[in-house]
């Protein structure tokens, strides 16, 4: 599932609707368009509108996902100005970077940590990501405490949720990422 259009998303919604009910899946009430601009206000950001859709039409947060771990709720993320554009584009595993590591902190400092959403805290280090600005806004990456990545075949909010929907404990978001 890659990154929907935008002429799909009714369709898309239905379909993760009915995935829901049919899983037993428990999503938060969906919030009004007043609780996500006075959110993107305080950010300063905009939000995608994937997951927009996703908090207005489908739900807030999930109590039971990956392994067990829950997806936040809009309100369970710190707000804080998320302006600053993601300037990643690609994988980075910095812990396999053979600069120096004070270049690789700063780099890591400037380029990593901003504009993105934390939206499923994993442990050991790792999470899963909703970026907000940026050249690749939309989309959800894995972080790790070594590198982020996005998620196999780059997916917006939706399609994340839909393949983990589809796939649950079984999804391989790692796919398309082998690193030695």
């Amino acid at each position: 599932m890659p990154i929907y259009e935008t002429k799909d998303y009714e369709e898309v919604i239905a379909r993760i609707k009915k995935k829901v009910v049919e899983r037993n899946i428990e999503l938060g009430e969906c919030l009004s368009e007043e609780v996500i601009i006075a959110f993107e206000e305080n950010c300063k950001i905009q939000l995608p509108q994937a997951y927009r859709l996703f908090l207005t039409c489908i739900g807030n947060g999930c109590s039971s996902m990956v392994d067990g771990f829950r997806l936040k709720c809009l309100q369970d993320i710190e707000m804080q100005d998320l302006s600053c554009p993601f300037m990643i584009e690609e994988a980075w595993v910095w812990e396999n970077d053979d600069r120096p590591s004070s270049v690789i902190s700063q780099e890591v400092k400037d380029n990593v940590y901003k504009g993105e959403i934390e939206l499923i805290n994993i442990g050991d280090g790792m999470s899963y990501n909703l970026i907000v600005t940026g050249k690749c806004r939309g989309e959800v990456w894995h972080f790790t405490d070594v590198g982020v990545q996005p998620c196999c075949e780059r997916q917006d909010f939706l399609g994340w949720f839909e393949l983990w929907l589809d796939y649950q404990d079984e999804t391989d978001y790692f796919k398309d990422y082998v690193y030695e």
